[in-house]
């Protein structure tokens, strides 16, 4: 398992390959957003350019996600190619982004670290609100009808009529 890239081993002519695993545990994954994960395996290519270099890669695993709606588990599936530009922080500009920007990212760092690549790309593979499924519905759901019949909603009734009754 390969966790860090050295940028400086990496030259124009030569790019740099690596497949390599990370484990849940290494991946450090909130568990509010998580509840637990397969192994991610990380195919990346780099490509030195005359400023910065290319990263390009693709994730595979499976993420369990809790049902916003019902808080079920279920399994969520990534399996996603990425591609970003990685800047020195010398060419941040002012100005506007622009469209091509979006994609980059800027350090001065010599050494990536692959775990992090990983954990930002399945975060962006999350969805929002996670849902178990398109017609899920909560099994204790009812309708309301206006009428209550938890005893709380009736004392408050009653409470409310006695300070109506004082104002008057």
């Amino acid at each position: 398992m390969k966790r860090y890239v050295n940028l400086r081993e990496i030259t124009v002519k030569e790019p740099l390959k690596v497949d390599t695993e990370f484990g849940e545990k290494l991946l450090d994954l909130p568990a509010e957003e998580v509840v637990r994960a397969t192994p991610f395996s990380l195919h990346v290519e780099i490509h030195k350019r005359a400023v910065g270099y290319n990263v390009r890669g693709q994730i595979k695993g499976t993420v369990t996600l809790r049902c916003s709606r019902c808080d079920r588990e279920y399994q969520e599936k990534i399996d996603g190619s990425f591609s970003f530009d990685l800047l020195p922080t010398s060419e941040i500009t002012e100005g506007q982004i622009k469209h091509g920007e979006l994609d980059v990212k800027f350090s001065d760092e010599d050494v990536v670290d692959l775990a992090d690549v990983v954990r930002e790309q399945i975060f962006l593979n999350l969805p929002v609100k996670p849902l178990c499924g398109e017609k899920c519905e909560l099994e204790d759901y009812k309708e309301w009808n206006g009428e209550e019949k938890d005893e709380r909603w009736s004392k408050l009734k009653q409470l409310k009529e006695k300070l109506d009754r004082k104002e008057k």
